[in-house]
């Protein structure tokens, strides 16, 4: 086998900006993605073994179950390394024997998006709720408050609490104070949207209604007090960056349009662009879009009417029981936690939304050019490419205590021709069809097959160029 190594001119990089197309049709608590639909398997009740309305990262575990074919796991043997998850804390590494494989989740891993509501006040009550919770394992811990070690941070990336400090709780339960913080960074609630104040406030050049908290025209709000609807979107769908001026919103009641959004002007505003005949709300401000971070942020509370009224608008909207549909009820049912409906005349089972958008992503392309030389090349191990005779004696080595002796073996001429018995001279000819790429230890690491096998003499010369995406 003949190896030759890429020079600096035979390869390069470049990067192709692809743009995903991505709808989300949301429809009594069910997703559903670019309008697929979900399909039975032999072995699971969806063949990519993911909810409808998600997408799976490696697409592993496809039409397999845990009791039929087994799912596939990630796992890593404990050695010498040390190697382990981060999900994995010390202790319970330097628990486990050498030699034994480490699991720390399984397959698919899959993502959709994801809708929250944040009520009025929402920032205050959930201070409110945390500190009553901090006040309550007090208590149940005999008053002891928790300490820390002298690092700043454990393997699993908790903050390094201490272990040896344990107290019996309430429950009969001795913890530590890294148990107990544990247990409390679980029972606590974090605000998504305090979280992302200084992302707001960040692009408040692209416009005013990027400013988290403002009593200025034409933005007058606080969103650590006001109602907000928020719509995570993970980067799996978008690539980098979701592209200016492709996000719609539209909010269907019994099917008729009652509200469109639109980013028309590019800046990350949503604004109410239909229907024509809209009662309020007409090219208003109704929330916005971070491009970069895929969130998109509702806050427009104006009433969305039907042509006959606004009481046919009027839906069974959790938490808020029976209220006119508004902006902060879109994608209700989205991984939200809401059951679906559909019992009662006012049920929200009438409602149903899209969201639209495109992806920008930025895709490596390494570019490889491989050489077939003159002279070279003209020599296979395959063999088909000698001539082997059906007689033993032919090809039957010889061998004595001083000497090992192969025979010589002919190379087939398959030198055609248009006459029969032809007796034109042997040519070396060979037929490459593959090309493997290998690292620097020559593991082969690729291989890309022509679609129709190269006829390769040596008054030949031939450059394969191979495409990669990274």
């Amino acid at each position: 086998m003949a190896f030759y190594k890429f020079t600096d001119n035979d390869f390069f990089v470049n990067f192709l900006d692809t743009k995903p197309s991505c709808k989300f049709d949301i429809y009594n608590s069910q997703i559903f993605y670019n309008n697929a639909s979900q399909i039975s398997g032999e072995f699971a009740t969806s063949v990519p073994n993911i909810p409808a309305g998600h997408i799976s990262l490696y697409e592993l575990n496809v039409d397999r179950n845990a009791s039929t074919t087994g799912l596939i796991f990630p796992f890593i043997t404990k050695d010498s390394s040390l190697t382990t998850f981060k999900t994995i804390s010390t202790s319970e590494f330097y628990s486990i024997d050498y030699g034994t494989d480490i699991s720390s989740s399984t397959y698919p891993l899959s993502a959709s998006i994801v809708r929250e509501y944040f009520p009025v006040n929402h920032f205050a009550t959930m201070n409110t709720n945390n500190q009553a919770v901090f006040n309550k394992d007090r208590s149940d811990h005999g008053g002891l408050s928790l300490s820390l070690q002298a690092s700043s941070k454990t393997s699993a990336g908790f903050p390094d609490f201490n272990t040896s400090d344990s107290a019996l709780g309430a429950d009969g339960v001795t913890r530590s104070s890294l148990d107990r913080y544990i247990r409390l960074k679980t029972l606590l609630s974090s605000s998504h949207i305090n979280s992302l104040k200084n992302v707001v406030n960040f692009k408040s050049n692209m416009s005013p209604h990027f400013q988290y908290s403002a009593s200025i025209s034409p933005v007058h709000r606080d969103l650590d007090k006001a109602e907000v609807n928020l719509i995570s979107i993970p980067s799996i769908f978008y690539g980098s960056a979701i592209e200016r001026g492709t996000v719609s919103l539209k909010y269907y009641l019994t099917g008729t349009l009652i509200g469109e959004l639109s980013d028309k002007n590019h800046n990350g505003e949503l604004i109410q662009v239909g229907p024509t005949d809209a009662v309020e709300g007409s090219s208003e401000v109704a929330g916005i879009v971070l491009y970069d971070e895929g969130f998109i942020m509702l806050t427009g509370s104006w009433d969305l009417y039907l042509p006959g009224g606004a009481d046919d608008a009027e839906l069974d909207y959790e938490p808020n029981g029976v209220d006119p549909s508004k902006w902060i009820y879109f994608g209700i049912g989205a991984n939200d936690g809401t059951a679906p409906d559909g019992s009662h005349y006012n049920s929200r089972i009438s409602a149903s939304f899209s969201l639209e958008f495109s992806g920008s992503s930025m895709v490596p392309v390494m570019t490889m050019l491989a050489h077939a030389p003159k002279g070279q090349l003209n020599y296979s191990n395959n063999p088909t490419y000698l001539s082997h005779s059906t007689s033993t004696d032919y090809y039957a080595s010889v061998t004595s205590s001083v000497v090992y002796s192969e025979p010589e073996l002919n190379v087939v001429n398959i030198v055609s021709s248009s006459f029969d018995n032809p007796t034109a001279s042997f040519a070396k000819e060979t037929y490459i069809s593959k090309v493997g790429l290998y690292d620097e230890n020559k593991n082969l690491i690729g291989v890309t097959t022509v679609a129709k096998p190269v006829k390769k003499t040596e008054d030949r010369e031939f450059t394969f160029k191979i495409k990669m995406d990274i």
